[in-house]
Parts: C-alpha cells; sequence; structure tokens
C-alpha cells in the first residue's frame, strides 16, 4: 500500500501548487488567533501513588483563512497553530512545542485536503521523555448530487504517525482507509447510507502488528430531525494479522457505532452527543488491538448575552480481554469538565474551567486520579 501514499501525497502537493497561481476572491478575510491558558495539574504523569504537579502556562497563536476561486465553485480554507507548554516541574523534561496546520479545498461534491500535527503525548513516568510525534492525515471524498434519489461516494485517507526518538520507532505507522458508499437521499440534507472501508494498517519496524481489516456500515446522515443535525450508523470491523504472535489470534471482528449528533433546541443553548466503538492499536503485552469504546455528552447554556456555562461528560472503556486467552486488563476512563466563558467583544473572550479525570483498571498499576483547573484569555484579529 505505500504506492498509495505516494500517490495521495503528490495528489495535495499538485492541487496546492495549481492553487498558488489560481486568482482567489476571499470569503473570510485572513483572521489571526492568541490564547493563553494558564492552569494548574495534580497528576502530570497519571500515575497512582507518588505523583507530581505543575503549573502549565499553553500558549498558541494561529491564523485562518477561506477564499473563493472565481468560475470553479471551489472554497478553499486554510489554518495554522502554534502553541508552546511551558511546565514549573522539570521544564527542561516537560516543556514542549506543537503545531498543527491544513489546508482544503471543497465543493458540493468534493473535498480534498491535508492535516499536520506535530505535538508530544504526555510522559507516563518521571523518568520518560515525552514523545515527540508527527502525523500527517490526507483526505480525499467524493460524491454524487444530493438532489437525485440514489447516490455514490468514494473516500481516501492516508494516516501517517513518525516518532522523533528512537525508543518510540516501534510505534512508527501508516495506515491507508479506501472506502466507498452507497446513499439513499430522502431530501438534500438527509441520506441513509451503506459503505465498505478497506484499510491496510503498515509498520516501520514493529511487522508484528501489520495488518489488513475491512468494515461495514449501516446509517443515517444530515437533518435527522427538526433541530437535529448529524451521523449515526453501526459498524462491523473484521481485522486480518500478517504475522502469527504468540497468544493472539490473527483475525478479529468486532460489532461497533459511530455517532456525532447536535441538538439546538433554542440558539441559547445547544446539546452535542459523540460516540464511538472501534478497534484500536496497542502494544500492550501479547495484544495487539483493544476494543475501545467511547461516549462523550457536551451542553453548553447562555447566560444573558455574554456568559455560557458548559459541561462535559465522558467515559470509555477499554478492553484488552477479547483477544488474549488469559489477559483480562479493562480501563475505564471517566471525564468531568464544567467552564464558564465571557464574551467581553466579538474578538475577546475569556473563562474559568476544571476537569476531573479518573482511570480505574483491575490492573492496580493503571489507576490514576486527576484533578486540573485553569484560567483563559483568547483574542481574534
Amino acid at each position: 500500500m505505500g504506492e498509495i501514499h505516494i500517490i495521495m501525497k503528490k495528489l495535495v502537493i499538485c492541487f496546492l501548487s495549481l492553487l498558488m497561481a489560481w486568482p482567489l476572491a476571499a470569503q473570510t478575510p485572513l483572521t489571526f488567533t492568541a490564547s493563553e491558558d494558564l492552569s494548574y495539574d495534580d497528576n502530570i504523569y497519571l500515575t497512582k501513588d507518588d505523583t507530581k504537579s505543575s503549573v502549565i502556562s499553553t500558549t498558541r497563536v494561529g491564523t485562518n483563512y477561506e477564499a473563493n476561486i472565481p468560475g470553479s465553485g471551489l472554497t478553499l480554507s486554510a489554518n495554522a497553530l502554534l502553541g508552546y507548554n511551558a511546565y514549573t516541574e522539570k521544564p527542561s523534561t516537560n516543556n514542549y512545542w506543537d503545531a498543527f496546520a491544513g489546508v482544503q479545498l471543497q465543493n458540493d461534491w468534493m473535498k480534498l485536503g491535508d492535516r499536520f500535527v506535530y505535538t508530544s503525548d504526555p510522559a507516563n513516568s518521571e523518568l520518560t521523555d515525552r514523545a515527540k510525534r508527527l502525523q500527517n492525515v490526507g483526505y480525499l471524498s467524493m460524491k454524487t448530487s444530493t438532489e437525485k434519489t440514489f447516490g455514490l461516494g468514494f473516500t481516501a485517507e492516508d494516516i501517517f504517525d513518525r516518532y522523533m526518538q528512537a525508543r518510540w520507532s516501534y510505534l512508527n505507522r501508516n495506515r491507508v482507509n479506501l472506502g466507498v458508499q452507497a446513499f439513499y437521499n430522502v431530501s438534500p440534507k438527509t441520506n441513509f447510507f451503506a459503505e465498505y472501508v478497506y484499510s491496510d494498517i503498515s509498520y516501520r519496524s514493529n511487522k508484528i502488528n501489520e495488518s489488513t481489516g475491512s468494515s461495514l456500515g449501516l446509517g443515517v446522515n444530515g437533518q435527522l430531525a427538526a433541530k437535529v443535525t448529524g451521523t449515526a450508523k453501526i459498524t462491523y470491523d473484521m481485522r486480518d494479522y500478517d504475522h502469527d504472535l504468540a497468544g493472539a489470534k490473527n483475525y478479529n471482528d468486532l460489532l461497533g457505532y459511530f455517532a456525532e449528533l447536535e441538538w439546538t433546541p433554542t440558539e441559547q443553548n445547544t446539546v452535542r452527543l459523540s460516540g464511538q466503538r472501534k478497534m484500536e492499536e496497542t502494544t500492550y503485552g501479547p495484544n495487539r488491538y483493544f476494543a475501545d469504546t467511547v461516549i462523550s455528552l457536551y451542553g453548553s447554556q447562555k447566560i444573558y448575552s455574554k456568559w455560557t456555562a458548559s459541561l462535559t461528560l465522558s467515559w470509555e472503556d477499554m478492553d484488552y480481554a477479547r483477544e488474549v486467552a488469559g489477559t483480562k486488563r479493562n480501563d475505564d476512563l471517566w471525564i468531568v469538565r464544567p467552564a464558564v466563558d465571557y464574551q467581553f467583544k466579538d474578538w475577546l473572550s475569556a473563562g474559568v474551567w476544571y476537569q476531573f479525570r479518573t482511570r480505574r483498571s483491575n490492573e492496580d498499576w493503571a489507576k490514576y486520579d486527576r484533578n486540573q483547573f485553569g484560567v483563559y484569555a483568547r483574542a481574534m484579529f
């Protein structure tokens, strides 16, 4: 599948090169953002005992741009974000930069884009440096008109992960997803669909986890009710591993789901429900994946015209027990996050937040509690 990875990268580069010479008509002027988040974290290493705390300063600057391409019906959007995270606890180890850049070309029937992320995954012990990581995602999706009763679609995605330090090189991998979709368009805003997605996961050095897979999906998308929009589908995932691993199966399957729903009963409040159940790659013991189940609920309420109160509740279950006989690890991660925001001006906002996070596991060492709270200010100009 390496050829597909190369082809997709060349496609994105070719389109962007053409756009450099194409006259653009600004739809959204070039805007800039700046933010500062000052927080306290009482367990930065996510450990059960001997926890370490830190004050953290997160400074970010970003830019956004959107333009129409005259005579083409296409819209070009681009954004970028650069941040620096400073810790009072062992800054030489914990301080890190992160960055995001994205570009997308789209119209009513096509999306072509690329997303780049540079980040540093949190350390899990005091003796472990942060794992600096690059990720690049190239994607293409196409579908026929929603004005016809039946339609077809095609999706392609290339996900490229590289870790900067040699100790994490066994996690370097590339995933390619290729999918086809069939739509039944109830209206221009709502459709039922069936899909098939083929995927290939290849590792740079950890060949034992290389695999190919298929996923079947059946769902509904668009305007689902008078004030409800989003996507909901049932999935059935199948995965074949290319190499034997003692104690593990070479074939696994999983019945799952995916949902992203938003309900806006009035202009003053919003409720979002999201969730997913899928196979997630891992290198824990003899396991090559775990069944990952996530449900998240977010609600916000405007108070008068400038105040907004919000609450996020999230639950994640990580089940390692399906694949390997005798391995019974199961983790449950709970998150509660209330926040209050104040809009001083259209271009200036600030807020306070608190987050409690806990992991419960039948492996005693994996348990932890974490409290975080902070204040932020954000400007757009």
